[in-house]
């Protein structure tokens, strides 16, 4: 068994878990980042699952985010939730919502460190046609009621891309009727069956109408927020307590639903990341020892190259995806597709950037509560752009008025 000491290898303590449960899925994503699948597949034992929690555990892991597939279409989910539970972890679980019968909700009130996130991407037409199920939009809708109800804490997560970029005001809405924090998330094209469908992604000025829209409402009490790189947001829209990095090789890891450890939750379909099974291996004898998590290790925002390099927010941001960097440009020290795409394409301007190249100078990060420049303070013409006629003045939310959520 491998030394679970890590300070004695000059190894971080792993902070998070992100373990996909099971391969299945009973809905078809058409951007699924694991390329999930309907029939059963061969996921990892209960007996070994327990073993990956108390060894995750000894090198100092207290989170684990259990996604899949669908984690509720595994039969022994409560089972695995349990294995991780008894050994002091706090559950993040990640799911479409449509498995989850009021049985399964009273099973969940048994673990007391736990968060749900489900999946809702607009109305009845649009998600379910994104979702590839007909029915899948009430389903999930039922369970994020009854979730809140429960007491349980919940997200929603929303991926935007063209065809459901209106329905942003319809997820505003129900997010203010359920009062139930929402992320909207950007297309990742580079992973599962994500790879190529770059035609489906937001462009840069949809990006910015999606950008206003939630700032707008964040500033009437919205608990809506886009993910996007500091930079590209407002000082006030920046989320302090999430660092656009996950922490990969060094607090954070990720392990397939069939053992195989990777660098994180969303790189299980490069099996070039793959670094070892933990039906062959101890998971801490992996994390330890791997290679390429050693290397990648010593790498921080001083490797950092493109628009990334200069970034004032670069200490903190670390790069963002790293993952996204690599499968864009086969580099992992390359600079963050988006943030590049908004430089080049003149919407970053220069006195928001460091004047000289992070590798010739170094200059020290500000504190969380800095005051992170924004695009739109320095360049306002950015912010009046054309509208793109997804959000009209009468279109927009108003969080002064009753919400108006269309049935599912």
């Amino acid at each position: 068994m491998a030394n679970s000491s890590c300070s004695s290898v000059n190894i971080p303590l792993l902070h998070t878990l992100h373990y996909n449960v099971t391969n299945t899925c009973n809905l078809g994503c058409s951007f699924c980042y694991i390329d999930a699948v309907k029939k059963k597949t061969a996921d990892i034992p209960l007996w070994r699952i327990k073993k990956l929690a108390e060894e995750a555990r000894r090198v100092g892991a207290v989170k684990v985010i259990l996604s899949g597939g669908e984690i509720f279409a595994r039969k022994d989910w409560y089972e695995v939730c349990a294995a991780f539970d008894c050994n002091g972890f706090s559950l993040s679980i990640v799911s479409n919502g449509t498995l989850i019968s009021s049985d399964y909700l009273n099973r969940l009130r048994d673990f007391s460190n736990i968060g749900i996130m489900l999946s809702l991407d607009g109305d009845a037409k649009a998600h379910d046609e994104i979702r590839g199920q007909n029915g899948a939009h009430q389903k999930t809708l039922s369970a994020i009621k009854a979730i809140r109800a429960s007491n349980i804490p919940v997200q929603v997560n929303a991926t935007i891309i063209k065809s459901n970029l209106a329905d942003s005001i319809y997820l505003a809405n129900l997010s203010r009727e359920l009062d139930v924090s929402m992320r909207f998330s950007l297309l990742n094209p580079y992973n599962g069956k994500g790879i190529n469908s770059t035609p489906m992604a937001l462009d840069v000025k949809e990006v910015i109408e999606l950008r206003e829209f939630c700032h707008e409402l964040r500033k009437k009490g919205s608990k809506i927020f886009i993910n996007l790189p500091p930079l590209l947001q407002y000082p006030e829209d920046v989320v302090p307590t999430r660092s656009p990095s996950c922490g990969w090789t060094k607090s954070y890891c990720g392990v397939t639903y069939d053992g195989h450890v990777t660098i994180c939750g969303v790189a299980g379909a490069d099996k070039s990341l793959h670094q070892g099974n933990i039906m062959e291996k101890p998971f801490d004898e992996i994390w330890l020892t791997s290679p390429l998590f050693n290397e990648l290790r010593k790498l921080d925002e001083t490797n950092l190259k493109g628009i990334c390099a200069r970034c004032p927010a670069r200490k903190w941001c670390g790069g963002s995806c790293r993952l996204s960097a690599y499968k864009r440009d086969g580099d992992f020290t390359a600079s963050l597709g988006i943030c590049q795409t908004f430089y080049d394409l003149g919407y970053i301007p220069e006195q928001v950037l460091d004047p000289m190249d992070f590798h010739s100078q170094t200059s020290s990060m500000p504190s969380i509560d800095m005051q992170l420049p924004s695009i739109a303070d320095l360049m306002p013409e950015i912010v009046q752009i054309e509208p793109l006629g997804i959000f009209s003045k009468k279109q927009r939310v108003s969080l002064d008025a009753d919400p108006v959520v269309k049935n599912g």
